[in-house]
């Protein structure tokens, strides 16, 4: 599954500092490894790359093994004890994420992730408001949402969803979900105060849309949410 090609995105200056740091450490551990362990890292090595593992991922996997194994030297404990062989441990290793990388979020760039949230919540609303509009009135097809309420529903939607993507809570991190809230809370407040007043806008300039269109416009906003978050591999969203 690693071998496959995907557009990765643009390491950040902080993540590539820790890399190195991580790299330098793992120099230092592997010199305290005894013979057996230390041939043993060597073989892995060797099957990972045979099995194409990145080398940013193998500094990962590295590190969180030679943690352990330099921990349980002191009590007997030889690299193979504790993994199995080379070819069980590289085998588990292209198919599991480490720790490390089960703790990594990987997000998408802001304008991506504006795109995709705004392209929701818009699309979200605008059929909400077309199914209630065409069932829960009779044949008053009059009836829809305005004009500049539906632009702002995807206009803000975007910035709502950028605000809680970057406060989702991160596995290990102590009061992320606590903060998540807040930031939930607030962002669709918002969200919600905004759209309200777009409401009063005289009806000249904003005029009701039917809502068999507002449906339909809903329809196509969720499609090409979905159909962008493929096309531009957009990481780290909700949906």
């Amino acid at each position: 599954m690693f071998n496959k090609k995907k557009q990765e995105p643009v390491e950040q200056p902080e993540k590539i500092a820790e890399l190195a740091a991580k790299q330098e450490e793992n120099a230092k551990m592997r010199e305290q490894l005894t013979n057996k362990n230390s041939e043993y890292m060597l073989k892995l090595n060797r099957s990972l790359d045979e099995r194409g593992v990145s080398e940013e991922r193998k500094t990962l996997i590295f590190n969180d093994m030679l943690k352990n194994i330099v921990e349980q030297q002191d009590h007997h404990l030889t690299a193979r004890k504790i993994y199995g062989t080379v070819t069980d441990q590289a085998n588990y290793l292209t198919e599991n994420p480490t720790s490390s990388e089960q703790k990594e979020v990987v997000r998408s760039e802001p304008w991506k992730l504006y795109i995709d949230g705004g392209l929701l919540l818009g699309g979200m609303f605008a059929i909400l408001s077309g199914i209630s509009g065409m069932f829960g009135r009779g044949d008053n097809q009059a009836v829809g949402m305005q004009l500049m309420v539906l632009i702002l529903n995807f206009v803000l939607g975007g910035f709502a969803f950028m605000i809680i993507t970057k406060y989702a809570p991160v596995p290990g991190e102590k009061g992320g979900f606590i903060k998540y809230i807040l930031a939930t809370v607030l962002a669709m407040m918002g969200f919600v105060l905004f759209i309200s007043l777009g409401a009063l806008i005289p009806e000249a300039i904003n005029p009701v849309i039917p809502s068999p269109i507002t449906l339909v416009i809903g329809v196509v906003a969720i499609a090409a949410k979905w159909y962008l978050k493929r096309r531009l591999n957009i990481q780290g969203t909700m949906f």
